[in-house]
């Protein structure tokens, strides 16, 4: 599981924005060694939100999880889940904010009976941990996060 190319990227996007990114490494060692959120036994649907730029990490964190650990997992615009998708939120669900997602979405999922996770790292660190949980869920399924159901490294088309 990679995610060199996105996360290059949206680096060197928000680098050429003037954004500072010396904290991104840093955040990204933590990651690697922060506790994962949840037992990933206990989990069974993922929904990723984001907001902005942080939308499109939502998107790859969902994509890693259904191709890693062949698991129910969803990415939305923050404020789209309480329209429609919180309705298949429940007890195995973990839902996973990226960035500035608002705080009183944390509420909507509470209620639901899922559990809201958050990360005060910097987002592109937090897909991190994002795919170490997606790795974690693969291994608790008996499945081999490096080699993806009918997945291969290049696409060729005929």
């Amino acid at each position: 599981m990679q995610t060199r190319f996105p996360t290059t990227l949206l680096a060197t996007a928000r680098a050429g924005f003037g954004e500072r990114l010396g904290h991104l490494v840093a955040d990204g060692r933590a990651a690697l060694a922060a506790p994962l959120p949840a037992d990933p036994a206990a989990i069974g649907h993922l929904v990723f939100l984001g907001t902005g730029w942080t939308v499109g990490l939502a998107h790859e964190a969902a994509l890693k999880v259904r191709e890693a650990a062949q698991a129910w997992s969803e990415s939305y615009p923050a404020m789209d889940f309480r329209h429609g998708p919180v309705a298949v939120a429940g007890s195995r669900s973990l839902v996973w904010s990226f960035g500035d997602v608002a705080t009183s979405i944390d509420d909507t999922v509470r209620e639901s009976g899922a559990f809201p996770v958050r990360d005060d790292r910097d987002p592109i660190a937090q897909l991190v941990l994002a795919q170490r949980f997606a790795t974690a869920l693969a291994a608790h399924r008996g499945l081999d996060p490096d080699q993806p159901r009918l997945l291969t490294r290049s696409v060729v088309l005929a």
